[in-house]
């Protein structure tokens, strides 16, 4: 349960019940120390006001037993955990409280950060009282760390069998993040213990040898952890995890002979893997499943000409779900630096700032630098101690930024996060559209409303979840879906059922591998007749085409109103006037009808509510066109600020490939003319911008046939228009041939070339 403490401080406390359980209540606590519950579905509202004398039913006398002046506090329990049937941990087993924890990470990953601390080795929270003392603010997560467990039992100064602590701070709300100084004997029967190897005659590879005492002392301490992850667990405690870590310690460096700096790093990378597995193992045989698996690089502190990268050291996906990376005394271009790495190598897994502090080189960076540096850690956590904490106005600082969550924000149960549009764009990164797919279409099916026959129709595969999966793995994190809506339309406009059912599998393969989703009204718009392409940029028709608009965004709004922040609504493609004109449009009132379109488009979405209320949403240009279109374009009005994000398409310069065979400095200076447009138009003026698609088009294109030379020249087009787009926080959305046809079952790269020069133009 969570529990929310209403002081009589407060002014209003107002709680509708409608969206309450009937297990929600709130406990009435009076000066007489008496206390009684109600079930909150019993009031349609509860309210608290400093001018009334009751708390009571709206319209109704009825009263709670007692009287402003004789309450001491008000608590509610309403914590309604969020479906997490489709979270998959590295534990297949995980309980649902570690599902849920995961899923509440993911969700703010990239959008906020949450703090944390590391307490004292002692089992207490003593570091994160200090950290409230001087801010007023409780950190998001307190670290526990199991270093003294070979000490631990009922009369010893430490017993870990008393979880009181941890339970204590998670009652509170906080979350609960575990690691372990893991202890060995100094000699066989010694009772002075260490984690360093040089100080240590135990052997890591022996831990794994039966009969070895080495192997005799390596599982009776996990076991004894185990025991406490099941007090844990029994609690319905879940747990961040963060076992063997900065496993290489200085082996990986290239620049100065080096060791591991702990013993389960001594004999090798390969030890370390069998090691982690082994732990892995033992404690999902003795039943722990609360918890969430953290791998620790050990990169090069910022300092690549003195370290190579330990990929050769991770356990593996399997037995992984989040990276971390300790840094001490950093700067907030270092902190970038790494994150852009671990980043680039894990691109599928969130990467967090396990460990943090003041180092020999001087104080941490400011959190706040940091992040605005681009280093979107899931959390960051300082390392207690004088040496290594930083000062009481640095975490004044961290905990007062308002992308900084704390104890007191903790909400496992949120589904939605507001995120502003400039901050969704600049987390996309890599981006695809599959085309050819949801927005086929063909006259030829007739009138069989099988979903997967318009989907295939173009000759595209029926799409997998595979696909999402294989796009998230190489370091994408968003995907344009075209829909095209209507020949799914009754003659009221209502959508068949099948085919929306299809778009909403989609739009789930995507959203459940944590990238962006974005989806439209795609070839209702674009060049041809009206019977197909009937929403045009006509002002005479206007009223008409927008009664069937408005129908068509009320019906996908609602479907998909409750889904998280990272899918968004693009309100129509290339729309273009009645005569169908690419370039200007004919007429002045052409360019008035799609910003009356767009302005339709926000207030419709708008209107169905939810999580809609404040979704990032895309307008696009007239013919999503960059020029002659650009300058009458109107960003809509919003009643929510920051939520907005202007679209425009680029397959520019036209027919390069084939004029010049080379991309050089005049094609380059083309797409430096077109970001420039959109930094005076929207950038400059705090409205972000994506190029929503981006290829080659003109006599020559590039496929899976072409020439060895022109993938070459067709990928350094694309990663100039990356790395100009990336400069503005643009990011580009390549359209569909960087995998086509069967290969998308596979699935696999049609042209690895360009997607390679993609990946290198981004993470560089």
């Amino acid at each position: 349960m969570k529990r929310l403490f209403i002081p009589l401080l407060a002014v209003l406390v107002s709680l509708t019940a409608s969206a309450q359980s009937a297990n929600d209540k709130f406990t009435v606590k009076r000066t007489d120390g008496s206390t009684t519950d109600y079930a909150l579905t019993e009031y349609d509202r509860i309210t608290y006001q400093d001018n009334k004398q009751y708390i009571h039913k709206i319209g109704q006398t009825s009263k709670i037993g007692a009287s402003i002046d004789n309450i001491s506090s008000i608590t509610f329990d309403i914590y309604h955990p969020s479906d997490v049937s489709n979270v998959t941990l590295a534990d297949n087993a995980a309980t649902d409280g570690a599902k849920q924890l995961y899923k509440y990470l993911w969700l703010n990953y990239g959008v906020k950060t949450l703090s944390a601390v590391t307490a004292e080795v002692n089992w207490n929270n003593k570091e994160a009282d200090k950290i409230y003392q001087a801010t007023g603010k409780y950190p998001a997560i307190n670290g526990y760390d199991f270093i003294h467990i070979c000490y631990s039992a009922p009369d010893s100064w430490i017993n870990y069998e008393d979880i009181t602590p941890v339970n204590t701070w998670s009652q509170a709300g906080g979350i609960v993040s575990l690691m372990w100084h893991f202890n060995v004997p100094k000699s066989q029967g010694s009772t002075d213990v260490t984690c360093t190897p040089s100080e240590t005659t135990f052997k890591a590879s022996n831990a794994l040898v039966s009969g070895t005492w080495e192997n005799e002392w390596f599982y009776s301490q996990i076991d004894k952890v185990a025991s406490v992850m099941l007090k844990l667990q029994e609690a319905g405690i879940a747990a961040i995890w963060r076992p063997f870590h900065e496993a290489a310690g200085n082996a990986k460096a290239t620049s100065y002979p080096g060791k591991a700096w702990f013993w389960w790093g001594a004999d090798g990378a390969d030890t370390y893997k069998q090691l982690w597995t082994a732990l892995y193992d033992r404690l999902r045989e003795k039943g722990v499943h609360n918890l969430i698996y953290v791998w620790t690089s050990q990169n090069y502190n910022g300092d690549s000409a003195s370290y190579a990268n330990d990929s050769d050291w991770y356990p593996g996906d399997a037995l992984v779900d989040i990276i971390g990376r300790d840094l001490y005394g950093s700067s907030a271009a270092q902190n970038e630096q790494e994150y852009r790495e671990l980043t680039a190598r894990y691109p599928h897994k969130m990467i967090t700032l396990a460990e943090c502090g003041n180092g020999s080189s001087g104080s941490y960076a400011e959190i706040a630098d940091c992040w605005n540096a681009g280093a979107r850690w899931s959390w960051f956590m300082p390392w207690y101690g004088a040496a290594t904490m930083p000062s009481n106005t640095w975490w004044s600082n961290a905990l007062s930024q308002p992308f900084v969550i704390t104890r007191d924000q903790v909400r496992l149960d949120v589904t939605y996060v507001e995120e502003s549009a400039a901050n969704a764009v600049k987390n996309m990164r890599l981006a695809w559209n599959l085309g050819n797919t949801l927005d086929a279409f063909s006259t030829s099916i007739g009138n069989n409303k099988a979903a997967q026959k318009y989907e295939t129709c173009w000759g595209q595969p029926v799409t997998k979840p595979e696909l999402m999966a294989f796009f998230k793995r190489e370091g994408f994190n968003a995907i344009r879906v075209p829909v095209t809506w209507w020949q799914h339309l009754d003659s009221d406009n209502n959508i068949d059922e099948d085919w929306m059912q299809r778009v909403q599998e989609i739009v789930d393969y995507v959203i459940n591998n944590g990238m962006y989703c974005i989806i439209n009204v795609h070839h209702d718009t674009g060049s041809g007749p009206e019977s197909e392409h009937w929403l045009k940029a006509d002002i005479d028709k206007f009223d008409q085409m927008n009664a069937r608009f408005v129908k068509i965004w009320q019906q996908i709004a609602t479907r998909f109103r409750d889904y998280d922040q990272r899918l968004l609504f693009e309100g129509y493609n290339e729309m273009l006037d009645k005569s169908n004109t690419w370039t200007n449009a004919k007429a002045a009132s052409s360019y008035t009808a799609i910003n009356q379109f767009a302005q339709s488009f926000v207030n419709t979405v708008r209107a169905t509510g939810g999580n809609n209320e404040t979704r990032n949403l895309i307008v696009t240009t007239y013919s999503a066109a960059y020029w002659e279109g650009l300058a009458p374009f109107v960003v809509p009005t919003d009643n929510v600020s920051g939520h907005l994000i202007a679209e425009i398409h680029s397959y520019d310069p036209y027919n390069w490939l084939a004029t010049a065979g080379t991309w050089g400095t005049s094609q380059s200076q083309a797409i430096t003319t077109m970001f420039t447009r959109l930094n005076d138009k929207f950038v400059s003026k705090g409205i972000p911008v994506i190029v929503g698609e981006c290829g080659i088009i003109g006599e020559n294109d590039v496929d899976i046939n072409a020439i060895k030379a022109k993938k070459q020249e067709a990928g350094k087009h694309i990663a100039d228009v990356i790395r100009q787009g990336k400069a503005l926080d643009i990011p580009i959305f390549y359209w569909m041939t960087l995998i086509d046809g069967n290969d998308r079952n596979v699935p696999q790269w049609t042209i690895p070339e360009l997607v390679e020069a993609m990946q290198k133009a981004y993470y560089e």
